[in-house]
């Protein structure tokens, strides 16, 4: 089924809209209370936050991305140097298998992305 957007003008700008799970429209909503935002102020600056992020580690880690995670580690997919590279949450920090750091590109790749909430230390996940 194609589903055509039709934006609208609000204030000036296009805008379309979207459906989010009522668990997620919950905890922006607090956030946003917190922040003293509107929801959609909220939801706009967190989804420019993010694009930006994302397009932030494009441009200075393009050869990176998530293959695989489990329990304490994280593999990674490096096209630049051809390799998997093994990283481990170990006594708060992550430690890189293949470069022998705590500080190299692929621990700070990983302290940027949001699957670094997926991983476990202690049997517990980490909180962001």
């Amino acid at each position: 089924m194609l589903l055509l957007l039709m934006p609208v003008k609000r204030g000036g700008r296009s805008v379309v809209t979207v459906e989010i799970f009522v668990e997620n429209y919950e905890k922006m909503r607090q956030r946003a209370i917190q922040k003293r935002l509107n929801i959609k102020e909220y939801v706009n600056e967190f989804l420019q936050g993010y694009l930006e992020k994302e397009e932030f580690l494009a441009r200075v880690a393009p050869s990176l991305s998530v293959d695989s995670y489990q329990g304490n580690r994280i593999t990674l997919k490096d096209v630049k140097k051809k390799i998997l590279v093994d990283v481990f949450y170990v006594n708060g920090e992550l430690q890189c298998e293949t470069d022998q750091s705590n500080n190299c590109i692929h621990t700070k790749f990983i302290w940027m992305i949001p699957e670094i909430s997926k991983i476990k230390t202690n049997g517990q996940k980490i909180n962001e």
